[in-house]
Order: C-alpha cells, then structure tokens, then sequence
C-alpha cells in the first residue's frame, strides 16, 4: 500500500494509506465482536428487550453493524487498490447508498433517542398505553428510518445530475453529484449534521442539569435507581458524538461559511476519518453503560470460574462406629 499520493496532495490526509488501513482495521474487527456479544444479550434478554430505552440502542448497533459489515470493508480494499480499483456505476450507488445511510442515521437516530430520553425519565405517562407507546416511541423511530432510506435512495440511485465517480480523499466513498448542488448541500449539512449534533449536545447537557436538579432541588420520591441507568447510558454515548463528531462539525460550519482555505480542508479530512470513530466504539459505550452487559463481559474475558462450594459431611458418631465394628466382628465369625 503505497502512501505516495497522500505526500503529493496538500489536501488530503497526512496519515498515510498504511496507516488508515490499521487504524479501521483493528477497532472495526474489536466493534463487530461487541456488537455482536451486546445485541445477543438485548435481543434475547426478555428484560432488556422489553425496556422501551433499549430499542433505539438496538436499531443503532444494527445499522452501525451494517455499516462496519458493507462500508468499512470497502473502505479497507481501497486503501489497498487505490486509484487502480475501477467499479461499476450500480455498485457505487450501492456502496454511497449504505454508507450515507448509515452513517446520517446513526446521527439523526440519537438525536432523537437524546429526544426521547426525556419522555421516558420525566414524563412516563406518555408511553403508559399501547397507543401511546406507537405513537410517542415506535412511529418516531420509523419515521426516522424511512425518511433516511427514502432520501438517500433517491438522491444517490435516481440523481438529477450527470454522475460521474468521484471517491472521498479520506475513505475512498463515492460521493453523490447532487451534494454538489447548493440547495442540496445546505440542506444535507443542516438538517443532517448540525441540527442532529447541536440536539445531541443541547439535550444531553439539559437532561444532566434536570436530573440533578429534579433530584437534589425537588426532592420528589422517583425511581432514581432507573433514571440513572437510562441517564448514564444517553450520556456516555453522547460523549462520544461530543468528541468525534464535534472537530468535524465545526470544521464543516467553516466550510458551510466559505472559509474553505487548504488549513481548514485538511482538519475537516482528518476529523471526518476519525468521525467514523462512532461506529467502532458506540458498541463498547452501550456494554459499559449496562451493568448487567458488563459483568458478563468481565467473565468472558477474564474467563471467571464459579466457585466450587464445599458441603462439609457430619462424621459418624461413636455408637454407629460401635455398632460397624460389631457388625464387622460378627460377619468375621
């Protein structure tokens, strides 16, 4: 894997093909494994499965297992081919598609999950019918997938513009024509970057200050044991969005404003290739978050051996050791 072209382009990433190649490799093979151990546990856990929180982390891992079982390993061939991996059109609409999909709905998904947490810990009584439940929890979180499914699909499989195949500097994804439009890519940035991160970060810090303040100010006998369960879990998940995808949206807010100068391109590459960073370590963020997942996790991995339990066994008394030895010196004669 020759890093030649990463030298001679100013604009592109200072981290060599070499490099990238082991940077996804590694933390997206630990990811898979994680998603896998944390969704075995939610989806066939009766409990956890029924816990109405529980579901949109369901619907996130999977999509981020799509993305890390379809995207990520294409990703990977690139940083091997390079310039020399021709592909048809169809499979780079495939390709665009899954990983647009996914990565956007990951996104927009817990910003409404950061939404949602609200509902669950302050006002139960939404979610308290079956009615509710559908309209309040499910219908939310379809409307969410078919909007992201439907978008995608239409402005990367039947585009407006003449399409020619232009793959990104950091991951080798084909980029679709129409966010070369104006329109288009303001309204992509807006309503799928920035008003999801600022949602994420505005609602996870007000949901902290409102826990701390229902249960400290307000005194309310609530089930605090369950709160902060649901409050740990948003909110170590929302650091990791805060962290990754903080750099990448500010670099892109510069963009969004013309500031488009070869410094800021170059930050905005290199925060976008760590931005995929969310996919690789959310699974880690949900098992730790849940107690239950994270001591069977400790037992695997520290392969933790039940300890054997000794019954101490009441020994004989003397008139039945007596009475064995007359029988034994009848049974002699």
């Amino acid at each position: 894997m020759s890093n030649e072209k990463d030298l001679g382009n100013p604009l592109e990433l200072r981290i060599s093909v070499y490099t990238r190649f082991w940077l996804y490799l590694i933390p997206s093979a630990l990811s898979l494994l994680c998603s896998f151990f944390v969704l075995f546990h939610l989806l066939f856990d009766r409990t956890l499965r029924q816990a109405l929180n529980n579901h949109i982390i369901i619907v996130l891992l999977l999509i981020g297992l799509l993305y890390e079982v379809v995207s990520v390993p294409l990703m990977l061939y690139w940083y091997q081919n390079g310039d020399t991996w021709i592909f048809p059109l169809s499979f780079a609409h495939f390709w665009t598609l899954v990983d647009y999909f996914c990565y956007s709905t990951q996104l927009v998904g817990f910003a409404w999950a950061s939404i949602e947490r609200h509902i669950l810990i302050f006002h139960s009584h939404w979610v308290s019918t079956k009615k509710k439940r559908f309209l309040v929890h499910y219908l939310p979180l379809i409307v969410v997938l078919v909007y992201s499914f439907i978008y995608y699909l239409v402005i990367i499989v039947f585009p407006f513009c003449q399409e020619v195949i232009i793959q990104s500097p950091f991951n080798g994804v084909p980029m679709s024509c129409v966010l070369a439009n104006p329109f288009f890519y303001k309204y992509n940035t807006i309503s799928h970057q920035f008003l999801p991160v600022s949602l994420i970060i505005i609602l996870n810090v007000a949901l902290f200050l409102r826990v701390i303040w229902q249960k400290s100010r307000m005194n309310r006998s609530i089930e605090w044991r369950k709160q902060r369960k649901m409050t740990i879990q948003l909110l170590s998940a929302s650091t990791l969005y805060f962290i990754f995808m903080g750099p990448r949206t500010i670099f892109q807010f510069c963009r969004f404003l013309g500031l488009a100068t070869n410094d800021i391109l170059v930050l905005y590459y290199h925060s976008a290739f760590f931005a995929n960073y969310i996919m690789f370590l959310f699974p880690f963020v949900c098992c730790a978050s849940m107690p239950e997942l994270g001591k069977k996790l400790k037992k695997i991995l520290f392969c933790q051996r039940q300890r054997q339990v000794i019954v101490p066994v009441p020994l004989p008394t003397k008139n039945t050791t007596n009475k064995r030895t007359d029988q034994i010196g009848i049974t002699a004669h």
